[in-house]
């Protein structure tokens, strides 16, 4: 079962103002090529901000 590539893969929110990752989520390679920019909320900024996906190390 080696070598097959899953559809679904594991990817980190990453805050754009204090850098670090707060969330992780899942998505789905085929119906999302572009990557995923949310309004999360930073507890070390203590507000709103935008988050972009990263890959998990």
């Amino acid at each position: 079962m080696a070598g097959k590539k899953q559809t679904v893969e594991i990817i980190a929110l990453q805050c754009t103002e204090c850098k670090r990752r707060n969330y992780t989520t899942s998505k789905n390679r085929k119906t999302m090529q572009e990557k995923l920019e949310l309004m999360k909320y930073c507890k070390w900024e203590r507000k709103h901000t935008l988050h972009k996906e990263t890959k998990v190390k």
